[in-house]
């Protein structure tokens, strides 16, 4: 028998995460941001950046900077870090295998779609465009420079709701980072999370409704 809140509440709009949900961006954003530290004498492992996915990029530099002391340094850091990574972006980034089918599914049953994603605006427009997905495939589009709190606060999904004209409890949000999933979950929205970033125990910690090793698997429950 069908979910009983699926029954009262469908999902018309569905909210995607960008970074580990439609681009593999995570790997070129480590490389940018080893790299950009190590210009300014903090060198630190791949795993030193964990705390901050999901929560933009920026933090991939204020978060060593401040640790090691250097906070003068963070503003050459960040602007470095976005250099790097647009230099990186073309030639070192992957798409997800399945995202440009489930995006042409999703438009085919005429679903809502939006970007929420605490990338800044610069940044998430070089990723898209290096993927080769359509700015005009989302009605929404929010990024880290539209918001004052980033994730996990609910702020950035808060203002996709808004902004779609959208009941949340119709939302389906999907997030690979736990402060994602709780950003959704406290904007009252359904969240599917895929294990691209973290493991499904860690995920199901934080609260995420669905799971899923691929984001086509997000049909399965549409």
């Amino acid at each position: 028998m069908p979910d009983k809140n699926f029954l009262d509440n469908p999902i018309k709009y569905i909210i995607f995460d960008m970074d580990g949900v439609l681009i593999d961006s995570e790997p070129v954003s480590v490389k940018a941001g080893k790299t950009a530290l190590s210009e300014i004498g903090i060198f630190v492992e791949d795993t030193a950046f964990v705390p901050y996915i999901g929560t933009g990029e920026k933090n991939f530099i204020i978060g060593p900077c401040t640790l090691h002391g250097k906070e003068d340094c963070i503003d050459a850091g960040i602007k470095r870090f976005y250099e790097l990574f647009g230099e990186y972006v073309n030639s070192e980034f992957k798409v997800f295998e399945s995202v440009h089918r489930l995006l042409d599914e999703l438009k085919k049953r005429s679903l809502k779609l939006a970007i929420a994603s605490s990338s800044a605006a610069e940044k998430l427009a070089q990723s898209l465009a290096a993927a080769n997905i359509s700015k005009d495939l989302f009605d929404v589009i929010i990024s880290g420079d539209d918001v004052t709190e980033k994730k996990p606060s609910p702020e950035i999904y808060m203002t996709a709701i808004s902004r779609l004209g959208a009941n949340p409890h119709n939302c389906l949000v999907v997030e690979d980072a736990i402060s994602g999933v709780c950003a959704a979950k406290s904007a009252l929205c359904r969240c599917f999370a895929v294990t691209t970033s973290f493991t499904k125990e860690q995920l199901i910690d934080a609260g995420a409704d669905f799971l899923g090793s691929d984001i086509i698997e997000v049909l399965d429950i549409l």
